[in-house]
């Protein structure tokens, strides 16, 4: 599949499942389910650091959605009970961001770099035509990928052993970190320590984009998909407004 396919679908993929319903949720789990239990063993340990470290982003919208939505309470003699409502609006949000989790780590653990960044570069061609340069969105597009691209390295599996490089050097900084904490809290105020830790961090990370070296980076030939690839995000329009449409029905 053409890259610039891969990502308008995704587009489509992603615009229905954040704004639909169960039965959307129910489409969207049956057409990703498939490329995990089909695909490379990588894509699932990718979606499953992915999911590990939004935790406690997952947690805290389920909270929000337990205890300040209005509806009927779950347990009626306690004044603070979490309500049928909130759960279950809770559980969806976080089904939706589970999905959309699997279906962008899915789409850049299946697309090389140069292909993406491509199709990137053509879905942003629309914007020279009101005077935007895309060519320097897309350059600052492969800054970002090559440092996201140096992360998934350090923490995926290569030949079957986990990297522990960077686990070993995440140990030693938070050691190095407790120290300086502390040391700050032994003899400055707690607020004048956090002031001069964060003035220090901005510090060091100007510093480190001041002598960074200018490199030549050289952006990939643009290339149109095929004609009847775009069949496919048409189809996934078609099955999401079907079953919207018959959602609605049985709703009615």
């Amino acid at each position: 599949m053409h890259p610039v396919i891969k990502i308008v679908s995704f587009l489509v993929f992603g615009s229905a499942v954040s704004m639909g319903d169960g039965q959307i949720l129910l489409a969207g789990i049956s057409l990703v389910l498939p490329l995990y239990i089909f695909g490379n063993n990588i894509h699932l340990r990718g979606a499953l650091i992915m999911l590990k470290r939004l935790k406690w982003l997952f947690i805290s919208i389920l909270i929000v959605y337990l205890f300040f939505t209005p509806g009927q309470l779950l347990w009626s003699d306690v004044v603070w009970s979490p309500t049928v409502e909130g759960l279950t609006q809770g559980l969806l949000r976080v089904a939706v961001l589970v999905l959309l989790v699997a279906a962008v780590n899915f789409l850049i653990s299946s697309t090389e770099q140069d292909d993406f960044l491509s199709a990137i570069l053509w879905c942003l061609r629309p914007l020279s035509f009101v005077g935007l340069a895309h060519e320097r969105l897309a350059v600052r597009i492969t800054l970002t990928l090559e440092e996201v691209s140096q992360i998934r390295k350090n923490h995926l599996y290569e030949g079957g052993d986990e990297l522990k490089h960077s686990e070993l050097q995440q140990e030693e900084a938070n050691n190095a970190a407790s120290n300086v904490a502390s040391n700050l809290k032994e003899t400055e105020p707690k607020l004048l320590a956090i002031a001069g830790t964060a003035n220090r961090l901005f510090q060091s990370v100007i510093t480190a984009a001041e002598t960074a070296p200018v490199r030549e980076i050289s952006l990939p030939e643009e290339s149109s998909p095929p004609v009847h690839q775009w069949l496919i995000p048409l189809l996934l329009i078609t099955l999401f407004a079907v079953v919207k449409v018959v959602g609605l029905k049985n709703y009615l």
